[in-house]
């Protein structure tokens, strides 16, 4: 394979003050051509995403900005991040330096009402950062057929609580959508993910749980069907003791699809009491469905309680002998089947459009 390269030279951004372009180049390169990131491209071709990273963007579309508790603002990132990792997501990273202005939304306060983020195209990096105590609801949705790519940087302050929900439902041609999130002391971060395959659709999301008590829930349901493809990298890192996460991922694949979710727990040195749970459930229909799961724990230190697992099946035989007893013909019965097991992980404040969509594509495959 040969070595993943950026579509054009990097302009050292403010935001990375103290560093030549030269040096950020050669930590980007780095970076995309180690043997883990190598790893995380294994079943999807990365050069169709990294060539358009530096292309143009427009800003997404925002509904109920006019509230108390939101300041938005759209210009130039004046300092790095915490959460910024070129080790972990230098494609993410070099688009965040490519980009002339962020769409920059500071949460001072409680919210009342869900702000929604509308994706129509590729968007300029978003950045949210929220302060102590205060929360927020966010309503994500992209909708468009073009090829596009999302780019979402989260600082969660003391105590806050995002409730997050996104769907990525329609069909398109080359999408790929980075999500990066940081916990403070006793913050709180809910996504409701549901997704539906496309040509080729990438997820990466990035959780770092990075102070003492800090809670972090991913439940996200998908379908992929005919020659569609969806590949999912979910990276959640415990930095600090106390802290908490759990994953629920099911995915249905049919008729020749294909679904690869990459699911990775990394507990730092001196996170005890760290509780992390991960289960990835998917369901192959029909012929000649691919699916890839890998599930990975990283432990450095003691006193942790975790778990992850992986199950790759079809509908149990058994169920449907026991609804065809009862009257239910094959195939409603496999469609009742699929239909509950996607129902377990579809939920949140956009969850009706997400059960019209995958649910009935779910019966017609």
């Amino acid at each position: 394979m040969a070595d993943l390269s950026l579509p054009k030279t990097i302009d050292a951004p403010i935001w990375l003050e103290g560093e030549t372009a030269d040096q950020i180049s050669d930590r980007l390169h780095q970076a995309l051509n180690s043997s883990a990131h190598r790893e995380r491209w294994k079943y999807t071709k990365a050069d169709g995403i990294l060539a358009n990273v530096a292309a143009p963007s427009i800003a997404p579309f925002l509904d109920s900005t006019e509230q108390a508790g939101l300041e938005i603002t759209l210009g130039q990132l004046d300092h790095a991040l915490p959460g910024i990792d070129f080790q972990q997501g230098p494609e993410a990273s070099a688009r965040l330096c490519y980009a002339d202005q962020a769409v920059i939304i500071d949460v001072t306060q409680h919210a009342p009402e869900p702000l929604r983020i509308h994706h129509r195209d590729s968007t300029l990096p978003v950045i949210i950062r929220l302060a102590a105590n205060s929360s927020l609801t966010m309503l994500e949705i992209a909708d468009s057929s073009d090829a596009m790519q999302q780019s979402i940087w989260i600082d969660l302050g003391e105590n806050a609580q995002l409730h997050h929900s996104r769907n990525a439902l329609d069909p398109c041609e080359n999408h790929w959508q980075y999500l990066n999130v940081r916990l403070q002391q006793g913050a709180n971060y809910r996504l409701n993910n549901h997704v539906a395959g496309s040509k080729l659709r990438r997820q990466d999301i990035h959780l770092i749980l990075d102070g003492q008590g800090s809670e972090a829930t991913l439940v996200s349901a998908g379908r992929v069907r005919r020659k569609d493809a969806l590949d999912q990298q979910v990276t959640v890192e415990h930095r600090q003791p106390r802290g908490s996460s759990k994953q629920t991922v099911h995915n249905i694949v049919a008729d020749g699809g294909k679904c690869t979710f990459n699911g990775r727990i990394h507990i730092h040195e001196g996170a005890s009491g760290t509780d992390a749970q991960l289960s990835n459930k998917n369901l192959g229909m029909g012929d000649h469905a691919t699916i890839n799961t890998k599930p990975e724990l990283e432990i450095y230190t003691d006193d942790v309680s975790c778990s992850h697992g992986a199950t790759v099946g079809t509908i149990s035989q058994e169920a449907l002998f026991y609804l065809m007893s009862r009257g239910v013909s094959p195939d409603t019965a496999e469609a009742l089947l699929s239909q509950g097991f996607l129902r377990q992980c579809i939920d949140g404040p956009l969850a009706e459009e997400a059960l019209q969509s995958l649910i009935g594509k779910a019966v017609a495959s």
